[in-house]
């Protein structure tokens, strides 16, 4: 599950985001993407109750049976609070929150996809444009279901089905053979580097880890993900998504910083301009 945020934020308190209107999202830039998987994406409406549309359509074929899900879902972090109240920013009232998220429009955000994977029983893959998928995976078992959506613009999801699919009822699996093959090796690593617990620091950490983990998370600096599996005890699964986490933090740091030095110079008077800066894997529209 996501990590709590410790640090403090001086931001106002905010309740979470709702928008009833919003442009559909432009799937042109998935489009080669998808291609070579064989897979589609089938676009939900665009009124702030996008993901929940997304999982309607993956589960039952049909994204008005949103309330619902948005319902079991909020249901389920409030059955569920000492899981879910150390998440929740902006010190924002737990039951507050709670009330806030089960109104029509409201965006999704972290917690609601980790719940929805566990009400649901599903594992969560989320596809983003030249980036790796991001993953919920709480469930193990062979046959545990993948829902798969994709992301667009950091504020849209939309239902992502095989080409073949004819869209009369829940999403068919999918199975993107990369990611099967990469999740073997990962656990192969996982046995080789637990037998060789004993031995010390680097030498536990061979070069199929390295490669598989700067394969999935898209870090080209070997020594770095060296590194990490080391302090990971060579944990291939973990050290993706570390990096992967840690890089988009890093992306969001840039971003705020640039946006904060944005400037609206046709008053002359260096005023800053009004911005929002919508959080990482946030359901706008």
């Amino acid at each position: 599950m996501v990590q709590a945020k410790h640090q403090q934020k001086s931001k106002a308190k905010k309740q979470p985001q709702m928008k009833k209107q919003g442009k559909q999202a432009d799937i042109s830039e998935f489009r080669a993407q998808f291609d070579v998987l064989g897979l589609k994406i089938i676009q939900v409406t665009a009124d702030g109750n996008c993901f929940f549309r997304g999982l309607a359509d993956q589960l039952e074929g049909n994204e008005e049976g949103h309330e619902k899900y948005r319902s079991m879902v909020v249901r389920y972090i409030l059955e569920n609070r000492e899981m879910f109240e150390p998440f929740i920013e902006d010190d924002v009232p737990f039951d507050d929150y709670c009330q806030s998220m089960e109104k029509d429009g409201t965006w999704a955000g972290h917690m609601e996809l980790q719940a929805a994977s566990l009400v649901t029983r599903s594992n969560i893959c989320i596809h983003r444009h030249m980036s790796p998928r991001w993953y919920i995976q709480n469930f193990n078992a062979s046959g545990a279901r993948m829902i798969h959506l994709s992301y667009h613009d950091g504020e849209h999801y939309n239902s992502v089905r095989l080409k073949e699919d004819p869209c009369d009822g829940p999403a068919r699996p999918i199975i993107i053979k990369a990611d099967t093959d990469l999740s073997a090796a990962s656990h192969q690593a996982k046995g080789a580097s637990s037998k060789s617990k004993g031995g010390a620091g680097r030498n536990i950490i061979d070069a199929g880890s390295i490669k598989l983990v700067m394969v999935g998370s898209g870090c080209e600096n070997a020594e770095k993900v060296e590194q990490v599996l080391v302090e990971l005890s060579g944990d291939v699964d973990a050290a993706i998504e570390y990096l992967i986490a840690e890089r988009e933090t890093e992306e969001d740091l840039v971003e705020n910083d640039e946006l904060l030095c944005q400037t609206d110079t046709s008053y002359g008077n260096g005023r800053s301009v009004p911005f929002h800066i919508p959080d990482k894997l946030t359901s706008g529209h």
